[in-house]
């Protein structure tokens, strides 16, 4: 085991050899992780993928169209 000191913070770790992100302790590491959102808040707080499927299905249905959601049709 090595001891190295991490730049960031001062304070000393030990691992077998230097971890791939450099002399960065785990501490400080996980504090640059940002869990972001793939698709953007907005589709993550909002309306669900049925919630916006049957929306779509009444607006076709509003003007005219017999929409089918994929799948639908066979059952």
């Amino acid at each position: 085991m090595q001891v190295f000191v991490c730049e960031p913070c001062g304070k000393s770790f030990e691992a077998e050899e230097l971890p791939r992100r450099g002399a960065v302790c785990f501490g400080c590491h996980v504090k640059t992780i940002r869990l972001g959102f793939t698709y953007g808040q907005e589709d993550f707080h909002g309306p669900t993928i049925r919630e916006r499927q049957a929306k779509t299905v009444a607006d076709a249905k509003v003007n005219g169209y017999n929409a089918e959601p994929v799948g639908s049709r066979w059952v």
